[in-house]
Order: structure tokens, then sequence, then C-alpha cells
């Protein structure tokens, strides 16, 4: 029987405690060494200095067991699976429930409903505020739209503040001065171009047919005793009545200006026909320029600069006039402004709508907490609602534990933490009359130590395949088996001592055994003679001896030095050794888990102990 760690309690939430006994044991004996070496050290100085006082030999018991170790404690079980949901609502009532405690129930099978009238208000009142909010956003779109028109109609004016000249003539009636404030409209100059003129008279519609676009065409100037040539540009059938009823439409004729003629002049044409006769106006024109315009503030402000001089000639695109544009860049900035405050609302306008738009879809998915249905399959452990009742807030609802598969925490030591493993099997046996036993698998470590008293110890979680044997809450004990179970003849790691050809026991017997080693004299004690061994497995205070000795032998230790009358007795180690392979130096292994358990027919040794010896 392998022996074990020591009991172990249960802490307030549940989790295993181990008990101390097993680290005390192992402080103990690194006392206890510490102790062999300055009594070591202690015996060196007293042989320098003082007569060596008479020494006895001490000595142990090979014995037969394994080295492994178990560790054992106590836990409380909880399902590794399990759901648990909270009444939705302290408002809404409990319209239904479907489920009883003791009941199995499968995933997504209804648990219970609740009233969710008041998520209907709810999200009514959020569509409210998102359609109120989208209200905004539309003006806010006006209002852009308005001051982007504002902005196109100031660029266009502002355009228009350098007035240039539409056609080549020369200025007249100038009328602007620098510094004139002026209104939109306001009559700046008169631009003529001269080098043509025209002259339109009227002519009986008896010539309808014999006068067309082109025909020559010839002007007397009275004023001038002169006369020109023309050519018709224009014809316009209208209706015109002499005094004496001749019907008459209207016919221009264009001339180049060879510079005496001016608006106003009275003008005598006839018209040539094909036949070379000529056609004379029922009513006779004046002479006018072939273009004119006035030219006119398009918009309102301050006459900055006058480019030209009265009766100047210019040409088509020449800048005649400039006028101040200041307060339509302001007001174009003033609108810009105005554009991005409302931009900067319509995006806190939408932000506001996501936010709402959110809401309503998490209060929609609340909808599903108002009718539950269980995640997992399982036992109904508990209901807490009734029909017809309004929850208390926070109130656990219902719960559903999944008994296939159990947990329980246990804390283990941080010496032994190193030795655990994912997976590794754990006995669990289930506390009362029954007893029950399982067979855990460790499923988590956690390497965060917890403290207690000094001590840290590391949380693991053992998880239970019950398959419904076991309840939650329910009180366990588990046992966790480390190191080597393979048993065989062990002896104490202080007996064994190194010699040229490898390690050896000083055994106890009357007779010299066959395979007696011959060492110098006075090593080996009285009555006691070296037998080489073959070692195998250790741990940290037994040895397993593959061959060389049987149990229930008697072998040297170390001595202790008998002190003189009065005083008390120090003990020493023998010598270092060393084993193949480095096992062993100075008189101790290296590595080894654990403390050898024994049988009960052990060599003196006690079966069944608990904890590590």
């Amino acid at each position: 029987m392998s022996l074990l760690k020591g009991k172990e309690k249960v802490g307030t939430e549940g989790a295993a405690q181990p008990k101390k006994r097993g680290k005390v044991l192992r402080r103990a004996l690194a006392l206890g060494l510490a102790a062999a070496v300055l009594g070591g050290a202690g015996f060196g100085v007293k042989a320098l200095f003082f007569t060596p006082e008479e020494r006895s030999a001490l000595t142990g018991m090979t014995s037969y067991g394994s080295l492994s170790t178990t560790i054992e404690g106590t836990g409380i079980t909880m399902p590794a699976d399990s759901y648990s949901v909270s009444a939705a609502s302290s408002e809404g009532k409990i319209t239904g429930v479907y489920v009883t405690a003791g009941e199995t129930v499968r995933l997504g099978q209804l648990l219970y409903t609740q009233d969710d009238s008041e998520l209907e208000e709810t999200l009514e009142e959020y569509q409210r505020q998102i359609d109120d909010l989208y209200d905004q956003i539309d003006g806010y779109n006006d209002q852009i739209d308005n001051y982007t028109q504002q902005i196109g109609e100031l660029r266009e004016t502002m355009a228009q503040l350098v007035i240039t000249a539409p056609f080549s003539g020369h200025i007249t009636e100038l009328q602007g001065e620098e510094g004139d404030g002026l209104q939109k409209g306001a009559r700046l100059a008169t631009l003529v171009d001269d080098s043509q003129m025209t002259l339109t008279e009227y002519f009986s519609y008896t010539y309808e047919d014999a006068v067309w676009v082109g025909m020559g065409a010839g002007v007397s100037i009275p004023s001038l005793m002169n006369t020109y040539s023309g050519t018709v540009t224009e014809i316009k059938k209208v209706e015109r009545l002499t005094a004496e009823g001749t019907r008459c439409f209207a016919v221009t004729i264009t001339l180049d200006n060879p510079g005496a003629l001016t608006e106003g002049m009275t003008g005598a044409a006839w018209l040539l026909a094909d036949g070379g006769e000529k056609l004379y106006p029922a009513v006779e024109g004046s002479l006018a320029y072939k273009s004119s315009k006035a030219i006119t503030a398009q918009a309102a402000g301050e006459l900055l600069a006058v480019h030209v001089d009265d009766y100047e000639r210019v040409t088509a695109g020449q800048t005649l006039f400039t006028m101040d544009g200041s307060d339509y860049a302001q007001q174009v900035e003033s609108a810009e402004r105005g554009i991005a405050a409302a931009e900067k609302n319509i995006a806190t306008a939408r932000e506001r709508i996501d936010s709402y738009t959110q809401r309503m879809a998490e209060t929609e998915e609340k909808r599903e907490n108002y009718r539950v249905t269980s995640d997992i399959d399982g036992k109904v452990i508990m209901v807490n609602v009734r029909e017809g009742e309004i929850p208390r807030s926070g109130m656990t609802a219902v719960s559903v534990y999944n008994l296939d598969s159990m947990e329980i925490t246990a804390n283990i030591d941080e010496l032994d933490i190193g030795s655990i493993q994912m997976g590794m099997e754990v006995r669990i046996v289930k506390s009362g009359i029954d007893g029950a036993s399982f067979t855990g698998y460790v499923s988590e470590i956690s390497y965060e130590a917890t403290n207690s008293n000094g001590v840290a110890y590391f949380p693991i979680t053992v998880t239970i395949p019950a398959e419904g044997a076991l309840s939650a809450g329910v009180n366990v004990s588990y046992y966790i088996s480390l190191g080597d179970d393979e048993e065989g003849v062990l002896a104490p790691l202080e007996a064994l001592k190194s010699y040229e050809g490898g390690t050896c026991l000083y055994v106890k017997a009357e007779q010299r055994p066959e395979n007696a080693l011959e060492l110098e004299e006075g090593v080996v004690p009285e009555g006691f003679y070296a037998v080489p061994v073959e070692v195998g497995t250790t741990n940290d205070r037994y040895a397993r001896i593959l061959s060389g000795v049987e149990r229930e032998v008697e072998v040297f230790t170390r001595y202790q030095q008998k002190a003189p009358t009065g005083g008390d007795t120090t003990s020493r180690g023998e010598e270092e050794f060393s084993l193949p392979g480095g096992e062993f130096s100075g008189g101790f292994p290296n590595g080894g888990g654990g403390m050898p358990s024994f049988d009960r027919s052990g060599g003196g040794m006690p079966g069944g102990m608990g904890g590590r010896p």
C-alpha cells in the first residue's frame, strides 16, 4: 500500500485544503540534514582540538514497498456545466412556469415566460427619439442647401465685381467715380460699337418677295451730303401702317462707318432689285449704333476703381470697373461656418440614432430573457418563480445542472505542483456509507499560488465523469498518486556507501556473506560487512535495491558520537558516496519525489501509514 500524504480539509469555497503534515516532515527532514551537517562540522572541530571519544553505530532496516506518494484531500462537487438564469425584470409578471425541480430538461426546452410589455414601451420611446432626430437631420440638410445656394449666388456676384467690356467699342456717358457706394443696377457708363451703323426703314408689302437678307442697298445721309453702300442684314415681317394706309414691314440695313456717322442721323435708303431697279421705303429711319450697352453695377458695394475715361476706346474683355467684395467674402465665410455647424449637428444626431438603434437591438435581445429556455441538457435543481407573481430584482429564477460531469477544486502544495500534469488520473471516493468510487482527471492547473499561513498552494480542477451518480454539493475524497508504484527492496539513503567499484551497504551479519567486499581496515563497523548493491529509483529518503540485499536486513547508517559524562550525544555521517550516472553526491540523491510505501510485513516499517513517511 502506498504511503499517503495526509488528509485535507475543505475551505469556505469548497476548495480542498491539503494537510501540512507531509510538508512539515519534508522540512523537518531538511532541518535534520542541516543539523547533521552542522553536527559533522562540530565533530571535525572536536577531533582537531579534543581527545576523540567513543562512538556507536546507528542502523536502519531494509524493507519492502514502493516509492510512490499519494496526495489526498476532500472537496465539494459542483457541476462542470450548469445554467442559472435570473428574472429578466422586477416589474413584469411571470406568465407561465413549465418545469419543476428534479425534472430533466433538454437543450432549448422552455422553462418559463414573463410579461414583456415594458419592452414595447421602451422600444416605442426609442423609435420616437430616432424619428425626432431624423426630422432634425432633415432640417439641418435644408440649412445646408440654403447655405450652399447662398454661397453659389455670392460667388456669382463676386465674379461680377470686376466689370469688363462685353464687346469692343468706346465709352460714353461715364458716370461712376471711385469711392461711390452703389446699388445693384446703378448705371456706370455706356459702351457703344460705332464701327458699323444700322438703319431700319419700312417697305411696302408689295416688295415682300423682292427683298431678302444680303441684298445690296444704298444709304443717303443728307446732313453729310454723301451716299454709302450697305447690306440688308435683317427682315422683320411686322405691320406698320402709313398715314396713307400702306402696310409695311421692317428692313434693317448695316453699313460700315467711315468715322463720320453718328447715331440719330437721318438716312434715306433704297434697295437694288435683281433687275437693277431701286426699291424705296415708305417710311425712312435714322442711324443707330450696331451695338450699344449700358454698363451697370451687378452688385451693391463700393466702387474701388474706374479703369477708363469717357470716350475711351476699349476692347472686348477689358476691365472697366472694380468693386469691393469684402462683404460678400464675409457672407461666404459665414455661410460656410453655418454648413460646418449643420454637418456637425447631423453627425451628432446620427451618433445618437446609432445609440438608440443599438439600444433597440439590445432591448430586442432581452425578449429572449422573457421567454427563457434551457441552455444545456440537465436536471432542474431549483425553480423560484411562480405564475402570476412578480419576481424580486436579481433573484435566480431557475437553475439547471448537467450531472453527467462534476468538478472539484483541490489545492496542491508548492512542493508537489510540479508533479501534477494535465489529464492525470485522480481517484474519487464519495463520502458516506456507500463510499462509491469514481475515476476523475486533472482538467485545469493554475500556476498562480494562493498563500495561506505562509504556505503556498496551487489550485487545480479535477473533472469527474459521474454520469449522474454524483450530486452537486457532495463531499468527496480525492487521491492522486505520484512517483514510482513498482515495489521492491528499499534501503535508507544514508545507508548507501560508495566504494571504488560502485555502491554498497554495510549489512550486519553473524557470518561473512559470500559477496562481501574487502575494504580498508576501520572503514566498516565491527559486526558489519560491505555488500555491493545495484541501486534503482530513489526518492528523498529511500532507494530501491535491485540486487545485493534482501528485505528486513539491518544496515549501518552512521556513527553517533558518545559525549562525555553529563553531555549530549552527537552524530555524524560516515562519508560521501556517489552512484554511477551521478545519482548521488554527498550521501544524498538527486531527484526522486515522495516517500516509499511498504507492505504490512515490511521489516519494522508500519504498513498503511498516512501522508509522507
